[in-house]
């Protein structure tokens, strides 16, 4: 509920009146003022009617008798009138004839009127007015005839009048202001008079009422306030006397019975006590006083909690306390179980009680209660049967397993523990029947159990399973022999292991197939495809094993997210399925990979190798159809790579291998393609495989080597340096990066490859920036690979190796290929966006041989382009190319970045692009690659003038 707001009466009342009352007045003042204006309006437009059709018939007779006198005359008789302030008469052009004013007369009166233009050309032969400054502007026309009596001509003139309201106005606006100058006098008159009157009659008895209720909260309750007469703050000062006065005599009633109640208190075997409504003791009897160690002298007045010290005796930590909740709900309310007093003395007891609210008869909360006693024997006596009882308890209720107890005839004796949803039936259904009449189809076997447990006194195991209201469980049981009452009885505990059972189908289903397709997996392939060799073998007939591999899985999971690749692989993989023949199987080998079994092909080679591609090419036609992803298709291409087995080489490894192998092929001459397992295929597979592990030598054994390029201006000068990795290998020389890159990419050495250039260009690069170099040398420019792109350290690692090495980031520039903006945009924006800050530089390499778009140009930190050496060839007698180039060159100008043209060879193609505004030049023309130390002794020569 919200408060109720106090406002100063005896001051704010008179400004409130005095404020609607000012308001009213301007109202009145406003509304009389703006009556007699319209009045004195509506006067003058029925005045000046009435004069211009007074004057039409006198007018017209004089301008056909020509007597100007007499036209004089008449407008001399009108000026006389106050409101007339210009009378006069024109012909229908507007040119003045005759005027109250003679300096206007043979004048047009469009110059001195400027509103009788547009009246001259609306007139329509009837009288019209025109708002004006301070009055109207009115007109009229007369049509009079001259000549005599044989030809007659009609002519038309134009009667004016200009009114002027100014004084009639000026007389309105004083008579109402003499009026509101009366009323506010009125106004403040009226506010005085209420501010005395609020000031003596209401202003001073709430004075005197305040002062009266502060006495009373004083605790004077004999005084009386001096408020006499009449109305509400007379009424409330007698009623806060008679409050006093109750009070009073509630006082004296309490101090009686305060009196009585310590005698009885006193006398009472429990311990008490009483607090305040701010959980304050106020009382305590000899008992409370012994339990707690606390007299009553040293306790009143402090917090309850601070004399009752009360702890949960099992967690040893602070007990709710009971006063603070009977204050808050105002109901009776016992101590929890468990609950301690620790005497100031350090004794420690059990106790129980209970605390009530003291209540006024009406109702209000005093204070509270509080009634407690030792419990300390009666609280062991009942935890040691507890503690009893649990052990019991647990003994029964903590066993996982239902347990039994069955006579030698199979009936039920008891049961206890376990989950009754493990019974075939309740438990009150099941006491005193027997198996057979329960489980009829189990009985046999289990009264073999009973009867050899019993025999041989010995524990018994057996499995069986039951179909219960919750599923079908299994369970392991387990006998015991006893005796009941002196009679055999046996003690079976059934163990439910459904979990167990279920979780070894599941691992046994895992271990063979995969979780997402369903297809068997990679380890039921080594199975089949050892059969399938050996029935192959012993029948004479071939099969087939095709590799599957999804082209470009990987730039679907980057863009759509994994969980639409698997959705691609779920479908791909029953498209697949769909079009084998029933005796065919299909394994998911790992990824988007994908492996086809083929038996029975055929007895001979060729119709066997036909018979494989026929069904190779209905695997690959059923991605043909696009799959559906968030209402867009999605197109699908699959590399199919084809062996055919046995031969005198196959084994296991080397099948799949093969298989490998002719899928890479397919991949290599195009994508979506089918290819045969051959023997070129096998050394070119070796080939790879024979550079991967010499190319890990060379590393070890530095026989990598850094080149440079030169960056050329306009001018020919070495602006720049691109670096190039060589190989020089021990037999086959000086090997091309062409040659071994693309499978360090494959093999994953490309990140080895990458951190080996980049760290020791830096290094050397920082060694050369100590030694004078051309002031307009930029720096060098390092290629960098996906990979190394991709590595969630790299900017961490790029920042530590300019650090380490004190080498500027400005002067390194990284070159990125195309499809780097392709495959992860966002990924590749934020790594260059962070190594910016270290003030490196990048640019596109070959670029126009990808598919990158303006919208990354615009958005990445680039600073240069550079055109791809396929475009640079032909130039200039290619129009193609050469229109392209000029594009590349012109969008990246618009764009602010540079270009430079790769593989320039001759002054031909140097002239075309210069003149097209390319920035730098590369190429064999200035400059084959040549080693690291021979670039800067060239560099350094051009700086002192000599030939590079």
């Amino acid at each position: 509920m919200s408060q109720i707001r106090s406002i100063p009466l005896h001051r704010t009342l008179p400004l409130v009146f005095i404020g609607l009352f000012l308001i009213g007045a301007l109202l009145l003042t406003t509304l009389e003022y703006w009556q007699s204006s319209s009045s004195l309006k509506t006067h003058e437009q029925q005045e000046l009617r009435s004069q211009l059709n007074l004057l039409a018939l006198p007018v017209r007779r004089a301008l056909e008798s020509q007597r100007v006198d007499e036209l004089n005359a008449l407008i001399g008789s009108l000026a006389t009138h106050p409101a007339n302030d210009v009378i006069a008469i024109t012909d229908d052009r507007g040119s003045i004839l005759v005027s109250s004013r003679y300096a206007w007369r043979g004048k047009p009166i469009g110059e001195l009127l400027p509103e009788a233009d547009d009246l001259i050309a609306t007139q329509n032969g009837t009288t019209r007015l025109v708002d004006v400054a301070h009055g109207y502007l009115a007109v009229n026309s007369v049509d009079y005839y001259t000549g005599g009596k044989g030809i007659r001509e009609r002519h038309r003139a134009l009667i004016w009048i200009r009114d002027n309201l100014r004084r009639e106005q000026r007389l309105i606006m004083y008579h109402a202001l003499r009026h509101a100058s009366w009323l506010f006098g009125l106004g403040l008159l009226g506010m005085f008079t209420l501010m005395y009157l609020g000031g003596r009659y209401i202003a001073r008895p709430l004075d005197e009422l305040a002062r009266y209720a502060a006495r009373l909260a004083d605790g004077d309750y004999t005084a009386t306030p001096n408020i006499a007469g009449k109305g509400e703050i007379a009424d409330l000062a007698a009623h806060l006397q008679h409050q006093g006065q109750r009070i009073a005599s509630t006082l004296e009633a309490l101090k009686e019975s305060e009196e009585g109640l310590s005698v009885t208190l006193d006398s009472i075997g429990d311990a008490v006590i009483v607090t305040d409504t701010r959980a304050r003791v106020t009382r305590m009897n000899p008992a409370a006083e012994e339990l707690t160690g606390w007299p009553l002298e040293e306790a009143r007045g402090k917090p309850l909690l601070e004399v009752f010290n009360i702890i949960n005796a099992s967690t040893r930590k602070p007990a709710v306390d009971p006063v603070q909740r009977v204050l808050r709900e105002g109901i009776v309310v016992g101590l929890a179980n468990h609950t301690a007093l620790i005497s100031r003395s350090g004794a420690e007891y059990q106790i129980a009680d209970s605390a009530a609210p003291i209540r006024t008869p009406d109702g209000e909360i005093l204070g509270v209660v509080m009634v407690f006693q030792d419990v300390t024997a009666a609280y062991a006596t009942q935890q040691h049967l507890r503690e009893t009882h649990a052990r019991l308890d647990a003994l029964t209720q903590a066993l996982p397993d239902v347990c039994l107890l069955l006579s030698s005839e199979g009936e039920y004796l008891e049961i206890f523990g376990g989950d009754p949803r493990l019974l075939s039936r309740a438990r009150d259904e099941l006491l005193g029947r027997r198996v057979s009449e329960i489980l009829p189809e189990l009985n046999d076997e289990l009264m073999r159990v009973i009867t050899d447990t019993l025999r041989s006194g010995e524990q018994q195991d057996f499995e069986y399973a039951l179909d219960l209201p919750i599923g079908r469980r299994y369970f392991e049981g387990r006998t015991a022999p006893m005796q009941d009452g002196g009679q055999p009885a046996v003690v079976w505990l059934a163990r439910d292991v459904t979990r167990r059972k279920v979780a070894e189908a599941g691992m046994r289903r895992l271990a063979h197939y995969d979780p997402l397709t369903g297809l068997p997996n990679r380890h039921m392939l080594e199975k089949q495809l050892k059969q399938a060799i050996s029935r192959s073998k012993r029948s004479g007939g071939f099969g087939a094993l095709i590799f599957i591999d999804l082209d470009d899985f990987k730039q679907i999971n980057d863009s759509m997210g994994h969980q639409h690749g698997d959705k691609v692989l779920t479908l791909l993989a029953e498209r697949l399925k769909s079009v084998l023949r029933e005796e065919d199987m299909i394994f998911r080998f790992g990824g988007d990979e994908f492996l086809v079994l083929l038996e029975q092909l055929d007895d001979e080679v060729v119709q066997a190798s036909e018979f494989a591609e026929g069904i190779a090419e209905k695997l690959r036609a059923a991605c043909t159809r696009p799959v559906e992803l968030e209402g867009q298709p999605l197109h699908l291409s699959l590399s199919i790579g084809v062996t055919l087995f046995p031969d005198a080489d196959t084994s296991l490894d080397n099948l799949v291998r093969r298989a490998d192998i002719a899928m890479y092929r397919a991949k290599e001459t195009g994508r979506g393609r089918i290819c045969f397992f051959s023997a070129g295929l096998q050394r070119i597979a070796e080939d790879r495989m024979r550079v991967q592990h010499e190319l890990r030598e060379a590393l070890e054994r530095d026989e990598l080597k850094l080149f440079i390029q030169p960056l050329v201006g306009a001018s020919g000068a070495w602006l720049g340096g691109e670096v190039l990795l060589r190989w020089r290998h021990p037999d086959r020389g000086l090997v091309p990066p062409d040659a071994f890159v693309p499978i360090a990419e494959k093999s994953g050495l490309i990140n080895t490859l990458d951190q080996w250039v980049i760290t020791n260009s830096i290094q050397r690069f920082a060694g050369e920036a100590e030694k004078p170099l051309p002031e307009a040398f930029t720096g060098l420019s390092i290629n960098l690979s996906c990979p190394m792109l991709m590595k969630a350290n790299f900017t961490a690692q790029l920042r530590d190796w300019l650090r380490d090495s004190r080498l500027d980031g400005s002067r390194l520039e990284f070159e990125i290929t195309e499809r780097l903006l392709v495959e992860d945009y966002a990924q590749t924006a934020k790594v260059m966006k962070k190594a910016r800050e270290f003030g490196v530089r990048f640019s596109i390499d070959d670029f126009g041989t990808g598919c990158s778009t303006l919208r990354y140009l615009q958005r990445l930190p680039l600073d240069r382009i550079k055109i791809d050496r396929s475009f640079i060839k032909h130039l200039p007698a290619r129009h193609n190319d050469a229109i392209l180039v000029e594009t590349i060159i012109d969008m990246a100008g618009h764009l602010g970045l540079e270009t430079v043209a790769e593989g320039v060879e001759d002054e031909t193609q140097q002239r075309f692009l210069a003149a097209r505004g390319c920035n730098y030049f590369q190429g064999y023309l200035f400059a084959a690659p040549m080693p690291w130390e021979e670039f800067f002794r060239r560099l350094r020569a051009e700086r002192n003038g000599e030939t590079p």
